[in-house]
């Protein structure tokens, strides 16, 4: 039987379920138009967004955190992002790779959200992680390039101009300039390029100056690089960077490579067995391959500086590799004056007092680092006494400096010592002025400011290697007569300042008795008992007669001495022109 109570329980029941169902529905409906119009609106922000962040020039992006509607979501996503393009931007740079997958990495995120991304290659250099340059191999002419140890310079404007003096060294590199440059000029005549030189001699002379200069006249590329950039602790490392330096000269040919102190690297190979002499030659044999082995390098020309050219490998000094040796000595009176008056400009000095004539006498002797240094120590002094152009007096206690050394605090002398000091240097200066062979005296100083010795006679520099007996003999004299005049005003009462002078007249006796052969005979170095005898007899007779002439010269000065001594004390110098002015004035008897 049908119950009405259960009908209408039903119908209420159908009644507000489809009430439901059409809520539900209208729902669904309104989310989906919603979640539509979310979606739309979120490429809208993700534009806006975008275009407040900032790409830097690794296109790294980065966003403010209080412009940010979507919390945390937006900066899984930035994140994400930037994880793939470090990714990307790490295989390019390890690989020298331009960064193309990089490219197509932004240009779907552009197409898709409507960023401009800045493209890269508008740039010739590269960028790590840190912000740092990275410099592509065979990238942008006119920009340096460089590898992980070693850097090309290009497009320098260093020539031989740039370079005082040395005319003969260029015009021998002029040509093989030439050569490099017209090579097919050379051809005809079957002339072989010349791969390589070596410039040696002593340090401060401008090996690299001129091997810069090398460069620069080419026209090429230059790579400057020290022995010791190949020398570590850890196996194989040498031989990978002669090929890592030989590659980056191969890709970026013409090339001229500078190796500063070669002897580093290319030392005679050793038999020893130890590792480290085994790990040296193993680089050498490195180096000795890629300028002359199977693989021919066309175009790469290499220059070696060294002042130890005793210890280089005969296999790296045969011709073919090392086709050149050239001596850069000590530089003679005319390359003085070039590079005298180079670094004379832009630096004013008193016109009248100095001279260049004086000034190249006066750095006989020195390298060209040295006169660099005295003239902008000279000017340095200048400035330093307030005064704004340089004087020969500057020159002159810069010149002191470097001869005899200098210390801040004088030497406390009482005047008994100061006056035996000036007698002892005007022994040497009396005998070297009437010396006929020896070089003339310059001038005689007292300086208290000197580490060693407070008192020095300075004499003319000479160019000449080779000595005569008499010169020789009368250096002898010369050492002697400083402790002779000490004797001769004093007595027994001579003090220790002949020390140095002993010991230099003991060195040359010998020289001259042994090596030379200027004794009675000619003795040469043996080990028996008799020749030690002979050396002994001779040299003691040596000496002797030196001693003795150097006293007769200096008893019958000893008016001279006196009154020399007196104006030396006071004024701390006495040049050789007062000296004369002297003898012609109250001792004419001695001329």
């Amino acid at each position: 039987m049908y119950n009405i109570v259960d009908y209408n329980i039903y119908k209420y029941i159908y009644k507000y379920a489809y009430k439901y169902y059409i809520f539900i529905k209208y729902m669904v409906f309104t989310f989906n138009v919603l979640g539509y119009i979310i979606c739309y609106y979120c490429l809208i922000v993700d534009a806006s967004i975008f275009s407040r962040t900032s790409l830097n020039r690794n296109n790294i992006m980065s966003y403010k955190k209080n412009y940010n509607p979507f919390g945390r979501h937006y900066e899984c996503y930035i994140k994400n992002l930037n994880s793939k393009n470090i990714t990307v931007q790490n295989a390019a740079i390890l690989n020298n790779n331009h960064l193309n997958d990089s490219d197509n990495l932004f240009n779907s995120l552009r197409n898709y959200t409507g960023i401009r991304v800045r493209r890269i290659e508008e740039y010739p250099e590269y960028y790590d992680m840190e912000g740092n340059p990275v410099y592509i191999n065979g990238g942008t002419s006119g920009k340096n390039t460089k590898s992980e140890n070693f850097e090309v310079i290009k497009n320098h404007n260093f020539s031989f101009q740039n370079i005082g003096g040395y005319d003969n060294i260029k015009l021998e590199l002029r040509q093989c300039i030439d050569i490099l440059n017209n090579y097919k000029k050379y051809q005809s005549y079957n002339v072989r390029i010349p791969k390589g030189i070596i410039l040696e001699g002593p340090p401060g002379n401008g090996k690299t100056m001129i091997a810069k200069g090398f460069a620069g006249e080419t026209k090429t590329s230059f790579i400057a690089v020290s022995g010791s950039q190949f020398q570590e602790k850890y196996v194989g490392v040498g031989q990978t960077r002669v090929r890592e330096l030989f590659k980056l000269a191969k890709e970026n040919s013409p090339c001229v490579i500078f190796i500063d102190e070669i002897d580093a690297i290319g030392r005679k190979r050793s038999s020893d067995g130890e590792s480290s002499g085994s790990e040296r030659d193993n680089t050498l044999n490195e180096l000795l391959v890629n300028l002359d082995g199977f693989k021919t390098t066309q175009g790469i020309f290499l220059i070696g500086a060294t002042n130890r050219i005793d210890l280089l490998d005969p296999a790296l000094l045969r011709p073919g590799r090392i086709d050149k040796k050239i001596h850069i000595g000590l530089p003679d009176s005319i390359t003085r004056e070039a590079v005298i008056c180079l670094h004379l400009k832009g630096k004013p000095y008193d016109t009248f007092n100095i001279n260049i004539k004086d000034l190249v006498d006066l750095t006989a002797g020195l390298s060209g680092a040295q006169i660099e240094n005295l003239l902008n120590e000279a000017m340095l002094n200048a400035l330093r006494n307030s005064r704004d152009t340089m004087e020969y007096g500057d020159i002159d206690l810069v010149m002191n400096k470097i001869m005899v050394g200098w210390q801040p605090t004088e030497h406390q002398f009482t005047n008994d010592i100061i006056d035996r000091i000036a007698i002892h240097e005007m022994g040497h200066a009396i005998v070297g002025f009437f010396s006929k062979h020896h070089s003339k005296v310059s001038k005689v100083i007292i300086n208290l400011s000197a580490p060693k010795s407070p008192g020095y006679t300075m004499f003319e520099s000479s160019s000449s290697t080779i000595y005569t007996r008499e010169a020789l003999f009368e250096h002898l004299m010369i050492l002697l007569a400083g402790r002779i005049a000490e004797e001769i005003f004093y007595d027994v009462s001579v003090t220790t300042g002949a020390i140095n002078d002993f010991e230099e007249t003991f060195k040359l006796a010998e020289r001259m008795i042994i090596y030379y052969g200027m004794g009675k005979n000619i003795i040469y170095p043996n080990l028996s008992d008799s020749y030690k005898e002979k050396i002994d007899d001779e040299v003691v007779g040596l000496i002797n007669d030196a001693y003795q002439m150097s006293k007769i010269i200096l008893e019958g000065c000893k008016d001279l001495i006196s009154e020399c001594a007196i104006i030396l004390k006071r004024e701390k110098i006495l040049k050789v022109e007062k000296i004369v002015e002297i003898i012609q004035t109250n001792h004419r008897y001695l001329l």
